[in-house]
């Protein structure tokens, strides 16, 4: 080659290379050199891709910026190519730009040349946007799919000749044929639908273009399943056009049968509702936009209009103004669901001029296609009457209740007292609040009357007739205080409930009790006086006569103590028949001023002798300064005598004998519903010895009452008696084998104190 040619093939190699350098820096897509798993060269288009700037990558591994599964397929792709292998020259891998966001990149490669060995020349393109794209696509693809196989509504695409070209799932249930069969075209879309069907719907979608297409919404048509049953559907339809002809046709349809049933259940229910609210007993209407749109007989009957007439009035008409606008203002409240009452009760204007009144009981419905309210009203204007003169007859009621003398309560079926008057209140101690709704009836029952009357309220409900509706119970009062009481009861009819009445008949038994006991002590006061009267003189003239006897004949010792056993019985005897007359004396004192400490000495003197004998211990303590009392000496001589004496003889073993005075100032005295206050002297004789039983203790103050073996059983009446004749009280504490307390409280005063009243013993266990 001569010397201009070489110099010219150099200049073109030299204009060659630095078209290739300006290409390669300016190229749109990237390139590089990849040699000994490193970048020898990058272009500026690869590196701007990656974020990385010039001389960034150079000597850098494809590692560092792939996916590592990405970098392990391109390592294997370089290692064949590399061997003179033909594996795929175009692959897609994922590269980590700078700042950490991955890009698919697509690389074309080759193997060059380069210094000492060969290398890698790719040529790379960012598809990033691309494949996103296409994964979009093929997601909404899927999804489309997925949602026509899903669809509650059968999806069927036909081209034009009925080969189908789509069958869904929904499209297999309904008609009964497998995809697989309609796809297959040996089934066409023109032999399950109705004959002429398929002909018609076309016609119907032939009527449109691809600018603007006909489109077939709803229609109701029939189809054949596969066993030739022949059902309603209801179809929609359209084309699907390419360039300006239609291809395919599209039909979505759904099996009428359920709302077919659906419908045919509704239009019965509709008929069997509009007959019952024709024939109803009720007044029933539809209010809507203030005006009655429909009313039933019943309610044109109740107020005497037309449904014509109704059909332009609304409540305003037929109520009073201040009441209706009431009304109204509760309908467009309960129209936007605001809380308004569920029943109420209106007054309307009927034609022929009366007022009636009405229960009414509204509720929200929808009227032909639009909210409005149902309501049923019911008469109750002979209810309001009869409501009126319940109340006054109830206020009636009351006042007598209220009013009379008599504890009056109604119980329930449950034992609880649900009414009482005033003056069970008084009768209770309990107040109304505590006792009605909450108390049950034993709350006022003694124990030992609970049982009976338990049973007799069960039995009264269970319809016997042998429970006794009057009888007589112990009312226990709030205090815990215990009063006979007279009952009457009964069930108010129709109902479980009992009206009680009880009165107080505590003090009518206890004068029954005290009447009864004077008449038998006066009956016996009598035939005691009379027999006393009798023995007491031929006694006289026994001991005399005994006494000259002795006085008289000279007597072995046998015949003396004969005499003597005889003069003892006769003292015994004589004894006797003084306590019998002093028993049935006139209940008058005659009151001085006596030491009682004097008399208790003077008899505890008496006893001595006695109490030595026996080993009995006397203790005494006495109140010296309220010593002197006004009474009758020789009646509390002989009701202390008496007590000292059965002390004693309750004590045959030996024991101990107290006797106590003491001033209670201020005492008040009970007896019969009476009281008085005054100042006492209290005695208390108590002994250590045998005690009193409990059967015994409600009995020892009874005449000729006693379990000794000797005794004449007066002794206690005695005392009972000379306490009453001092205005007195006497308590008892005794129990078997514990001894005996007696207390007795007298006035000081006997010209000061009440009027004489008997008071029985309170006998304590």
């Amino acid at each position: 080659m001569n010397t201009g040619a070489a110099k010219k093939d150099a200049s073109l190699k030299k204009i060659s290379k630095a078209i290739f350098q300006v290409m390669v820096e300016n190229a749109s897509d990237g390139l590089f050199v990849y040699q000994d798993d490193a970048f020898f060269y990058t272009n500026p288009a690869f590196r701007r891709n990656l974020g990385y700037r010039s001389g960034e990558l150079d000597g850098t591994s494809l590692k560092a910026i792939t996916r590592p599964d990405s970098y392990e397929d391109i390592r294997a792709l370089y290692t064949k190519l590399l061997q003179g292998k033909d594996p795929p020259r175009r692959y897609d891998a994922v590269f980590i730009t700078k700042f950490g966001v991955e890009r698919t990149i697509s690389i074309a490669n080759s193997v060059i040349s380069l210094g000492t060995g060969p290398a890698i020349l790719g040529i790379a393109r960012d598809i990033t946007e691309r494949k996103q794209m296409e994964d979009a696509v093929l997601s909404y693809s899927e999804f489309l799919k997925a949602l026509i196989q899903n669809s509650g509504d059968a999806i069927v695409a036909s081209d034009l000749k009925g080969n189908a070209l789509v069958f869904n799932r929904a499209a297999e249930e309904i008609t009964g044929y497998s995809a697989e069969e309609i796809l297959s075209s040996r089934i066409n879309i023109d032999d399950f639908m109705a004959k002429g069907e398929r002909t018609r719907i076309l016609g119907l979608l032939d009527q449109g273009s691809a600018e603007n297409p006909y489109r077939l919404v709803g229609e109701e048509t029939y189809l054949y399943l596969k066993d030739k049953t022949l059902i309603p559907i209801s179809l929609s339809a359209s084309y699907v056009y390419h360039e300006g002809k239609p291809l395919v046709g599209i039909s979505i349809f759904r099996d009428l049968r359920p709302i077919k049933e659906v419908q045919e259940s509704l239009k019965s229910s509709e008929l069997k509702y509009r007959m019952l609210v024709e024939k109803a007993n009720d007044g029933i209407f539809v209010y809507q936009d203030h005006r009655f749109k429909y009313t039933n007989p019943k309610f044109r009957e109740l107020l005497g209009y037309t449904a014509e007439e109704l059909s332009e009035m609304g409540f305003l008409d037929i109520m009073r103004p201040e009441i209706a606008q009431l009304i109204e203002n509760r309908y467009d409240k309960r129209i936007k669901g605001e809380a308004v009452p569920d029943q109420y009760e209106i007054a309307l204007h009927a034609k022929d001029g009366s007022w009636r009144a009405f229960e009414i009981t509204p509720s929200l419905i929808e009227y032909e296609k639009r909210p409005a309210t149902q309501n049923i009203i019911r008469d109750i204007t002979q209810k309001r009457i009869q409501q009126k003169a319940l109340r006054a007859s109830e206020t009636k009621y009351r006042t007598t209740v209220e009013h009379t003398g008599t504890g009056i309560m109604l119980l329930e079926e449950s034992r609880v007292i649900s009414l009482v008057n005033r003056q069970m209140e008084k009768l209770t101690g309990y107040t109304r609040e505590e006792m009605e709704g909450k108390m049950p009836f034993t709350e006022i029952v003694h124990p030992l009357d609970q049982e009976r009357m338990v049973g007799y309220h069960k039995a009264r409900r269970e319809g016997s007739r042998d429970v006794p509706s009057e009888y007589e119970f112990r009312l226990l009062d709030k205090n815990g205080g215990i009063k006979d009481a007279f009952l009457t009861i009964g069930l108010i009819p129709g109902t479980r409930q009992s009206i009680v009445s009880i009165i107080d008949i505590s003090e009518m038994k206890s004068m029954e009790k005290e009447l009864e006991k004077t008449r038998k002590m006066a009956v016996l006061g009598e035939m005691s006086a009379h027999v006393a009267h009798e023995v007491r003189n031929p006694l006289q003239k026994i001991k005399t006569g005994i006494e000259l006897l002795k006085g008289a004949m000279s007597l072995e010792d046998r015949q003396k103590r004969i005499l003597e056993g005889v003069t003892s019985g006769i003292d015994t005897l004589e004894k006797f028949v003084t306590q019998i007359l002093d028993w049935t004396r006139s209940g008058k004192i005659k009151p001085k001023s006596y030491s009682l400490s004097n008399i208790i000495e003077g008899l505890l003197f008496n006893r001595m002798e006695q109490c030595d004998n026996h080993a009995i211990e006397i203790a005494t303590d006495f109140d010296y300064r309220n010593d002197t009392l006004v009474i009758d000496g020789v009646q509390i001589r002989q009701l202390l005598e008496n007590l000292i004496e059965n002390a004693l003889d309750a004590m045959p073993e030996g024991g101990k004998l107290t006797i106590t005075t003491i001033l209670k100032p201020e005492h008040t005295f009970k007896s019969q519903g009476h009281e008085y206050t005054a100042d006492a002297m209290e005695i208390i004789v108590e002994d250590t010895g045998i005690g009193i039983g409990q059967d015994d203790l409600q009995l020892i103050f009874q005449p000729f009452y006693t379990q000794k073996a000797r005794g004449t059983g007066l002794g206690l009446a005695l005392v009972q008696k000379i306490t009453d004749m001092h205005h007195g009280e006497i308590e008892v504490e005794s129990a078997a084998g514990l001894g005996s307390r007696f207390t007795v409280r007298i006035p000081k005063d006997q010209t000061l104190a009440g009027p004489a009243v008997s008071n029985s013993a309170k006998g304590k266990a």
